[in-house]
């Protein structure tokens, strides 16, 4: 590998296919991921949720979330969580330093509460986040959602995300955990770059190794996203093995030529009218099973309902409009309601920089507005819109 990294003047391997934060492709779709999962923190809801197919990034982003959070936040982080609600407890526990020796749910439940308590009132806030939560089962998921309910008069003790395959979102939006996807306020779907995206995360991992001497023929680009479909994890293996093939011929330059034997490697049969490529979804899906699961960021889309966000209920008072009034919203994304309350039905999702109509003003900064793009009305809190 010595030898491999300093024929092509690297100071890291560039496409190594375990998730590191250091290498983390900052795209537009990227940022967005990551100012949802900041908006969880700064809002203080109780839930966020990734959902995304293998390779689409979810467990990238959360480290590199994770490396961003301020130092006022503590977090567990559990993986592959195929456990029981007292198991769960007991792994989130552990993550936090703290010993369990055969004890009821009951007495591990208290535990935990007792530790977050603790941690709110020396100004610590708590994340839980669980990685390829899919595999929890139905009765742990519940749990959760008990757990999230812990709270002083005005704050979370506890705030959870979810991260999971699309098995996760069926799940929860199954009738046993209706009451679970209400307190879901942020759901983010990550898709495969395109191919403008997928020539910019090649050139910005390679300047991120450092290299010097490394040409890339303008034609691989174009392949690499064929047979990769914009796939993360995928396009490092090519890279990768087109790479080691590029340096077995001693060259610097990774040709067409390359990237077909590296294609042909995995398991995609190139045929002989260079660049067009089989790659069925069956056998995409049994190359990435064989290489280990994906980590690498994409595209998000929002769902049209969300769940819980911000204060108490109340009672709004009406308020005479002469003239519009309008404002903007101040953060990635603010759930429009049908009533001023935070357990009330979410009818719409608002993004940063909407330009909304005020119709009537509440006690405690809820606001009832109109967003004339799509005509959609309802309550928001207005602390997070700048009039």
């Amino acid at each position: 590998m010595k030898d491999f990294l300093e024929f092509f003047g690297f100071r890291d391997n560039p496409f190594k296919i375990t998730p590191d934060a250091h290498y983390f492709f900052l795209s537009e779709s990227h940022q967005e991921a990551l100012l949802s999962l900041k908006y969880l923190v700064d809002s203080e809801e109780g839930f966020a949720v990734i959902i995304g197919e293998p390779g689409t990034g979810k467990t990238l982003t959360v480290r590199k979330f994770i490396d961003d959070l301020p130092e006022d936040v503590e977090f567990a982080y559990i993986l592959f969580p195929n456990l029981s609600p007292e198991e769960l407890f007991e792994a989130i526990l552990e993550d936090f330093g703290i010993k369990t020796e055969g004890e009821t749910k009951n007495r591990i439940f208290t535990k935990l509460r007792d530790h977050l308590i603790e941690k709110r009132s020396k100004g610590k806030r708590v994340l839980i986040i669980i990685d390829e939560a899919q595999n929890l089962p139905v009765e742990t998921l519940e749990e959760l959602r008990i757990l999230s309910n812990l709270e002083t008069n005005d704050q979370k003790l506890i705030q959870i995300i979810l991260i999971g395959q699309p098995e996760l979102e069926e799940k929860l939006e199954s009738n046993a955990l209706r009451q679970l996807r209400q307190r879901i306020t942020v759901i983010t779907k990550l898709r495969n770059f395109t191919e403008k995206e997928t020539r910019s995360y090649i050139d910005y991992r390679i300047a991120k190794a450092g290299t010097g001497n490394l040409r890339i023929h303008p034609k691989v680009y174009k392949l690499v996203y064929k047979y990769s479909l914009g796939i993360p994890r995928l396009i490092n293996i090519l890279m990768e093995r087109s790479l080691m093939a590029a340096f077995v011929d001693g060259t610097h330059e990774i040709k067409p030529e390359h990237l077909e034997r590296a294609a042909e490697s995995v398991g995609i049969r190139v045929s002989k009218d260079r660049g067009r490529s089989v790659l069925t979804y069956a056998s995409l899906f049994a190359v990435l099973l064989v290489t280990g699961y994906l980590g690498y960021v994409f595209f998000i889309s929002q769902p049209e309902t969300k769940a819980p966000v911000y204060e108490a209920p109340v009672q709004a008072t009406p308020q005479t409009t002469d003239q519009i009034r309008l404002v903007t919203v101040e953060v990635p994304l603010l759930n429009v309601r049908d009533r001023p309350s935070p357990d009330s039905k979410v009818v719409y999702v608002l993004r940063e920089g909407d330009r909304l109509e005020v119709l009537q003003e509440g006690p405690d900064q809820w606001i009832k507005v109109r967003f004339p793009e799509k005509g959609i009305t309802g309550w928001v809190n207005g602390k997070y819109v700048s009039w």
